[in-house]
């Protein structure tokens, strides 16, 4: 076997492996044995037949995998071994066409373990953002729970109008499908339909039918549906109006278990204030890891962010699913391109990982360890004061991966307090007030 390497780049060697003809037919001879044991020939026990004979009962390409399987298990490893090297991963194998008897030649890009060279991570200035809670906040976040608490109430002095939900008896008929279709009794919301169909129905009254025609658009969930014309039948049985509370005090008691709304809009302008403060931090601090990575030298194999991308392409698919919609429906909504749309994971994958890497060199530089004794103080804290159940206690203390995250949770707050300690951050008004979902991720994220 003649082995050479060329390191591509810092985390990357591509190992050119060759195997002489002999090293090829031996693995040739070991897959013909493997088949007959385990393939029924006439007059020959199994695994006793010649290899002449099996060759008339087996499936060549079938026994040319396994040959070739067999020569890159054989030839790998020592080749790894004989360059001095140390996988980080499984390596990249496209090995060509494989011929019983002749040499081979493949090439493996082995991946390597990241290479972090720290620049300066102490020392550092940099600006966090102080958000003022307006009324406008306030209110905004008053309204969000008046309407989460809506409820519908049944209507019968008027037609359907726009967010109303409508219990109907409905039917759809493609163009060219001869079939009559039966009549299905459905709860409909208003604002969630193919498009058309709630202005076709607007107005209806109770009792009342109406018969249309729409075109489903060509990104429909069902896909025999895209693009295809139906004539829709729909007869309302009854409507339902979405009726929300009034903002007094019987809202507050039932609410926030305040008395009195001014109590209430006390509460939410402390934990929107929470909130800002956790969203300033956590800006200050990716500015911090930004002015660290800059004068880092962070080197990784390129299958990390394959394995990122793929596993965010994953969960999606886990969410689109549970909501019954597609990936192509996702991307018309997102307005990019299967290319363009994961090319920015990729992205956002490189920089997770380099940011990732650049934190674990340095909790190992400043040996920001934990141990056992503060990972069960931690669940103990967490049992006390309510924020994790006496089951989910019971699992963290048993459960290795889940007690490993309440490690690595612990560190991660330590590195937080180390860069905060060991750097400049300067409070500044902020220009620009957050916007509402920033500041509810945040709060997520600190009671995570």
């Amino acid at each position: 076997m003649q082995v050479t390497a060329e390191q591509t780049d810092p985390c990357t060697v591509v190992l050119d492996i060759e195997v002489d003809e002999k090293q090829v037919a031996r693995a040739f001879d070991f897959a013909y044995r493997e088949f007959g044991r385990h393939t029924n020939i006439p007059g020959f026990r199994p695994g006793k037949a010649p290899r002449a004979v099996v060759e008339r009962y087996v499936d060549s390409e079938r026994v040319r995998q396994q040959a070739l399987e067999k020569i890159i298990q054989d030839a790998y490893w020592p080749a790894v071994q004989e360059q001095g090297i140390t996988p980080y991963r499984a390596p990249d194998i496209a090995p060509p066409d494989l011929e019983d008897k002749k040499p081979f030649r493949f090439k493996a890009t082995v991946p390597l373990e990241p290479k972090v060279t720290l620049g300066e991570y102490t020392g550092l200035t940099v600006e966090k953002p102080l958000f003022k809670v307006t009324e406008e906040m306030i209110d905004e976040r008053l309204e969000r729970l008046r309407q989460d608490r809506a409820r519908l109430e049944r209507v019968t002095d008027r037609g359907v109008q726009a967010g109303d939900m409508l219990i109907a008896e409905s039917a759809v008929k493609l163009e060219g499908d001869d079939t009559e279709p039966t009549p299905r009794r459905q709860l409909i919301q208003m604002g969630s339909n193919v498009p058309g169909f709630d202005e076709a129905v607007t107005g209806m009254m109770p009792g009342e039918d109406r018969t249309f025609e729409l075109t489903f658009p060509d990104d429909f969930e069902e896909e025999a549906r895209r693009g295809k014309k139906g004539t829709f039948t729909v007869k309302l049985s009854s409507l339902s109006a979405r009726r929300v509370p009034e903002l007094d005090d019987e809202f507050a008691k039932t609410v926030g278990g305040r008395d009195t709304m001014d109590e209430l809009k006390e509460a939410l302008r402390e934990q929107i204030n929470q909130e800002a403060v956790r969203l300033g931090d956590q800006i200050a601090e990716t500015r911090l890891l930004e002015a660290i990575l800059a004068t880092s030298d962070i080197h990784f194999p390129e299958i990390l962010v394959r394995e990122e991308v793929n596993e965010r392409l994953r969960g999606l698919a886990r969410e689109l699913a549970e909501n019954k919609a597609t990936y192509a429906q996702y991307l018309t909504q997102i307005g990019r391109t299967a290319e363009e749309h994961q090319a920015q994971l990729a992205a956002q994958a490189d920089g997770q990982i380099r940011t990732l890497l650049a934190l674990r060199q340095i909790a190992m530089a400043e040996s920001l360890e934990t141990n056992a004794d503060e990972v069960e103080a931690e669940i103990t804290r967490g049992e006390l004061v309510g924020e994790i159940s006496e089951e989910l206690a019971s699992e963290l203390r048993t459960d290795g991966p889940k007690r490993l995250q309440v490690a690595n949770m612990l560190v991660q707050h330590k590195l937080h307090d180390f860069l905060f300690s060991r750097n400049t951050v300067n409070e500044v008004e902020a220009a620009e007030q957050p916007e509402t979902e920033a500041l509810e991720e945040a709060g997520a994220d600190a009671t995570e």
